[in-house]
C-alpha cells in the first residue's frame, strides 16, 4: 500500500487498492460467516454506547455501510430496531440467507432508499473515507435520515498525534496532486469532518480515539512484528489476549487508528 501526505488539507491518502463492491464482497467472503457474525453479538464497544446515548432503545438505527452486519446483528440481538445497508451485493446477500430475520439491504448511503426523519441513530463505521470524491454526499443523507435530536456515531481513521508528528518530521511520500491509481482511503483531519458537520447543524457530543494497537504497529516499523502479533492474535491465552488489550487502550489517544464522533444532529 502506498501512503502519500496531503498538506493542503491534512490527510493521508492510501493507494494500492480499489474499494468497489467486488473488493469488498472477496473482503469478506468467509468460510465460516456464521460464527464472524455471531462473535460480534456482544460488542461491548457498540453496546457501550448505545446504553449511554439511546439507553431507551426506542426508534431505529441505522448502520450505513454495514459490510457482513456484525453491528447490526449486535443491535438487533440486545431489542434495538436496526437497519444496515452497503452496495456489496453478495456480501449482504450471504447475510441475508443465513440471518432471514437481519434487515440488511443493498443500496448505497449517498442515495438512502429511507424517508426524512426516519432514523433515530446512525452508525457508519470506516465508511466515509473510501470516496475518492468526498463524503459529502453521504454528510446529506445522514442529515436527511436522522430525526430531530438523533445521534450519528461516525468512525474513520484519523491523523493521530503519531500520524500528525510524522507528517510533520516529512516521514511520508507528499502528494502533489491529481488522480489518485488504485486509490483506497484517506486518513481524514478530525477537525475538519467535525466543522463539516457542524455545518450541517450537527452538534459534537464526545470523541473517542481507539484501535490504539493497528495504529503503533501501522506507523512504527520497529513494533510492527510484534504489533501484527498480538493485532491477529483469536487464540484463548489469558496473557495474550490481555497484552493486546492493555496495548490496544494504552495507545489510543497516542496513536489511535480510528476514532468515533459521537454527534447530535439538531436540525
Amino acid at each position: 500500500m502506498k501512503i502519500m501526505y496531503e498538506k493542503e488539507k491534512g490527510r493521508l491518502v492510501y493507494a494500492g487498492k480499489s474499494p468497489s463492491p467486488d473488493f469488498w464482497d472477496s473482503h469478506w467472503d468467509l468460510a465460516d460467516l456464521r460464527a464472524s457474525i455471531e462473535r460480534d453479538k456482544n460488542n461491548s464497544f457498540v453496546l457501550k454506547v448505545l446504553k449511554k446515548y439511546i439507553p431507551d432503545k426506542k426508534g431505529r438505527i441505522l448502520e450505513g455501510g454495514c459490510g457482513q452486519g456484525q453491528v447490526v446483528y449486535c443491535m438487533h440481538a440486545h431489542g434495538y430496531e436496526s437497519v444496515g445497508i452497503d452496495f456489496a451485493e453478495k456480501a449482504v446477500s450471504r447475510t441475508r440467507a443465513l440471518f432471514p430475520d437481519l434487515d440488511v439491504r443493498t443500496g448505497d448511503v449517498r442515495d438512502l432508499p429511507f424517508p426524512d426523519d426516519y432514523f433515530t441513530g446512525y452508525w457508519s463505521l470506516g465508511v466515509i473515507e473510501h470516496f475518492p470524491e468526498g463524503y459529502d454526499a453521504i454528510l446529506k443523507e445522514m442529515k436527511r435520515v436522522l430525526a430531530n435530536g438523533g445521534f450519528l456515531f461516525l468512525g474513520f481513521p484519523y491523523m493521530s498525534f503519531l500520524r500528525k508528528l510524522k507528517a510533520r518530521l516529512g516521514l511520508y511520500q507528499p502528494f502533489t496532486g491529481g488522480k489518485i491509481a488504485d486509490f483506497y482511503q484517506y486518513v481524514l483531519d478530525e477537525g475538519a469532518v467535525t466543522r463539516e458537520l457542524e455545518s450541517y447543524g450537527f452538534k459534537l457530543v464526545e470523541k473517542r480515539p481507539y484501535s490504539g494497537l493497528k495504529g503503533f504497529k501501522d506507523e512504527v516499523a520497529a513494533f510492527r512484528p510484534l504489533g501484527q502479533k498480538l493485532f491477529d492474535y483469536g487464540g484463548k491465552n489469558l496473557w495474550m489476549r490481555g497484552l493486546r488489550y492493555v496495548f490496544d487502550i494504552a495507545l489510543a489517544f497516542f496513536a489511535g487508528h480510528m476514532i468515533l464522533l459521537v454527534l447530535r444532529n439538531t436540525k
